[in-house]
C-alpha cells in the first residue's frame, strides 16, 4: 500500500495532465493513453515505478534486514540516507540542497525525488545508475529533474497561498487518519518507508501535500473554478468545427502483425485485449531492426486493407472491434473530444481530424511513430453524451491552457542550489 501511494505521489511531480482527470474512466478522457495501448506512458505514469521498485542501483543488498523468519516482510534493500561530497559524509541534519522562490528544499526531500528520478530513468529509458555514470549529461539530467519534480510541490503551495486556499482542521485530521490506517495496517511500515526513501515526518508531508493539491485543483481548475471554462461557454465551442472535434479511429501499431511464440499462442485467444498487446510487444521488442522493419511493414498493409474497408462504408465500429488496438475504443464506441490545441493525442491525429467533415473518413493513413498507424474517422458530436460529461470534457478541454499556467510557473521560479552543488556526483547520494 505505502509503495504504490508513494507511486501515486511520485506521478504528481511533472504531471500535469493529472488537471484533467486523466484517470477517469470515461471514455471522453484524451490522455496519451486513450489513444494508444495500455503500456503507453499516461499521465502518472512517468515515475510510476519509483517507489515500487529496489533497484539495485539505489540500494544495497549487503545491508538487508534478515527476513529468513519470514517471508512476507519487507527485505530492507535501501541504503542509509546519507550525502557525500570530496569524500566528506555531511551533517543532513538540516541540509538544504536548494531553495525554490525561497522555500528551501531539504536533503531527505530532494533525496526522495532524486531516486524517485533514477528509477523513473531506469523504467521510461532502461538507464540505470551505472548507465548514467557513462552518459555524458546524464547525472545531470538526473539533478536537473530531481529538482522539477520538487518544484511541483512549491508550485501548488504557491498557487494555495495566491488563492486563499488552506486545509481545514477536518481536512488535516482526514490525513492524520489515512496515516494512522497505512501504519497500522503494514507489519512492515518501516521496512516500506525505507525503501520508499521515505521517512514517517517525509511521508505525512507528502500525505499533506498531495490534499493540498488535490484541493487546489479541485477548487482552481474543475466544475466552474477560478481558471475552468464555464459550461455555458463550454456548449458553444463544441460547436465550432474548427475548434472542436469528436473523433474515432482503427489503430493499428507496428506490432500489430508481429509473430509471437509457440507457447503464447496456446492461450494468445483466450486473453484480454490489453494482454495481447503486451504479447505483441514483447515479440516487437525482441525483434532486430530488420524484422521490426518486416512488422511494420506487415502492421501497413493491414492498415491499407482497413482504409479501404473503411472507405467503402463498411461499418466503422466492426472495423474496429475487429482490427483495432486502442484498449479503450475496444470498451466502448463513444470516441474521443478533443481541441485543435490537445496535447495529449498524436498531433498527426489531431491534425488530420481537422481537415475532416462530420462523418467523413480520412483517405489516407495517419502515421505516427510512437502508436503506428490511425484510419480516421470524425464523428459529429453528441449533445446528450457532452451535457452527460460535461465536467470531464472541459477539464480536458482546459488542459492545454493549465498546461501552460504551469510551464509558465515552472519557468519563472528561482531556484538556488547549496554551495557544493557542482561537487555533487552519482556517487553521492544514498
Amino acid at each position: 500500500m505505502i509503495k504504490k501511494f508513494c507511486a501515486m505521489l511520485a506521478a504528481l511531480a511533472l504531471s500535469v495532465c493529472v488537471f484533467t482527470g486523466c484517470n477517469n474512466s470515461s471514455s471522453s478522457e484524451a490522455d496519451s493513453s486513450s489513444a494508444s495501448d495500455s503500456s503507453a506512458s499516461s499521465s502518472a505514469a512517468d515515475s510510476s515505478s519509483s517507489s515500487d521498485s529496489s533497484d539495485t542501483s539505489s540500494s544495497d543488498s549487503s545491508t538487508a534486514s534478515s527476513a529468513a523468519d519470514d517471508s512476507s516482510k519487507t527485505v530492507v534493500t535501501a541504503k542509509d540516507p546519507s550525502l557525500t561530497i570530496d569524500g566528506k559524509k555531511m551533517d543532513i541534519t538540516n541540509f538544504t540542497m536548494c531553495t525554490i522562490d525561497g522555500t528551501p528544499i531539504d536533503f531527505m526531500t530532494f533525496r526522495y525525488f532524486y531516486f524517485v528520478t533514477l528509477d523513473s530513468f531506469q523504467s521510461e529509458y532502461g538507464a540505470d545508475i551505472n548507465t548514467l555514470r557513462n552518459v555524458k549529461g546524464g547525472f545531470e539530467g538526473v539533478m536537473t529533474d530531481a529538482v522539477n519534480r520538487a518544484k511541483n510541490l512549491v508550485i501548488y503551495e504557491q498557487w494555495a497561498k495566491e488563492n486563499n486556499i488552506t486545509l481545514s482542521d477536518d481536512e488535516k485530521k482526514k490525513v492524520e487518519e489515512e496515516y494512522n490506517k497505512m501504519k497500522s495496517s503494514e507489519s512492515d511500515f518501516d521496512a516500506q518507508l525505507k525503501n520508499a526513501h521515505l521517512t514517517e515526518d517525509l511521508y505525512k508531508r507528502l500525505l499533506e501535500s498531495n490534499a493540498l493539491y488535490e484541493k487546489v485543483v479541485n477548487t482552481l481548475f474543475k466544475n466552474d473554478g477560478k481558471y475552468a471554462t464555464k459550461k455555458a461557454d463550454f456548449k458553444e465551442i463544441v460547436k465550432d468545427t474548427t475548434k472542436y472535434a469528436h473523433e474515432t479511429h482503427v489503430m493499428i501499431p507496428y506490432y500489430a502483425e508481429v509473430e509471437i511464440d509457440a507457447e503464447t499462442k496456446k492461450t494468445y485467444d483466450s486473453l484480454s485485449l490489453d494482454n495481447k498487446l503486451k504479447a505483441k510487444q514483447n515479440a516487437y521488442a525482441a525483434l532486430d531492426n530488420a524484422g521490426k522493419e518486416k512488422a511494420k511493414q506487415a502492421a501497413k498493409a493491414r492498415a491499407d486493407e482497413v482504409l479501404k474497408k473503411a472507405q467503402a462504408g463498411e461499418d466503422f465500429s466492426k472495423l474496429i472491434t475487429e482490427n483495432g488496438w486502442d484498449t479503450r475504443l475496444a470498451s466502448n464506441n463513444v470516441g474521443y473530444y478533443f481541441s485543435k490545441e490537445n496535447t495529449s493525442f498524436p498531433k498527426e491525429l489531431v491534425e488530420k481530424t481537422f481537415t475532416l467533415k462530420e462523418n467523413e473518413v480520412a483517405k489516407e493513413l495517419v502515421e505516427n511513430e510512437v502508436y503506428g498507424y490511425f484510419i480516421v474517422k470524425r464523428l459529429a458530436p453528441d449533445t446528450k453524451y457532452i451535457d452527460e460529461n460535461i465536467d470531464s470534457l472541459i477539464q480536458i478541454y482546459d488542459q492545454p491552457l493549465q498546461e501552460k499556467m504551469y510551464s509558465e510557473k515552472s519557468n519563472s521560479m528561482e531556484v538556488k542550489t547549496c554551495d557544493n552543488w557542482d561537487k555533487i556526483t552519482i556517487d553521492s547520494i544514498t
